[in-house]
């Protein structure tokens, strides 16, 4: 096996042992000894890998997450939406703890280049036939990604009473029909 897929099996090893501890207990009560002890591994072996709990928090929502956010199949805003939902509601104390722990702004950070890219890719089909500059389009993408992590967050945090389907529905149709609104706005004063 090569070194970079033993790499990627160590880390997912970590993550998923991490992500079982975060369901029994909060993040910072989480030491990297809880997380060598659960996966079998040594402390050698974490510090070769991530620097800190935190890093290791970073990775897990980015792989996760990223890996929704970067899939072919998931050319939609309903589909990736419904994915992070359904993620959160599936990790809802690992969600929680790193709220509580270390404030929403960490969750945005490790999720907001992700979405930024998925949201500007979608923004730049949308006006392949527009002239739009450069900047307006990363304004765009800025503001759909704020928009989206706001969503899911307080949606979170108001117990996920909501039906992630309705919230979908909700958000495609307001994202879709606002941004080509928007950039009928941009193509009609240049």
């Amino acid at each position: 096996m090569s070194h970079s897929i033993m790499t990627e099996m160590t880390k997912l090893l970590m993550s998923k042992s991490f992500k079982k501890l975060l369901s029994k207990k909060p993040l910072n009560k989480i030491t990297v000894k809880d997380v060598v002890n659960d996966c079998k591994l040594t402390r050698q072996t974490f510090y070769y890998h991530f620097q800190d709990i935190y890093e290791l928090l970073d990775w897990t929502y980015k792989n996760e997450l990223g890996h929704l956010l970067n899939a072919s199949e998931n050319n939609s805003w309903e589909k990736v939406i419904k994915g992070i939902l359904n993620f959160i509601r599936e990790n809802k104390s690992m969600f929680a703890y790193t709220i509580q722990s270390v404030g929403r702004e960490h969750f945005e950070q490790s999720i907001y280049p992700d979405l930024y890219e998925f949201s500007k890719n979608k923004i730049t089909k949308f006006s392949d036939e527009i002239n739009i500059p450069e900047d307006k389009i990363n304004f765009l993408a800025n503001l759909q990604t704020i928009t989206l992590t706001s969503v899911i967050i307080q949606w979170a945090n108001n117990g996920m009473k909501e039906n992630p389907e309705e919230i979908v529905k909700m958000l495609d149709k307001t994202l879709n029909s606002a941004t080509l609104n928007v950039l009928k706005e941009y193509e009609a004063t240049n």
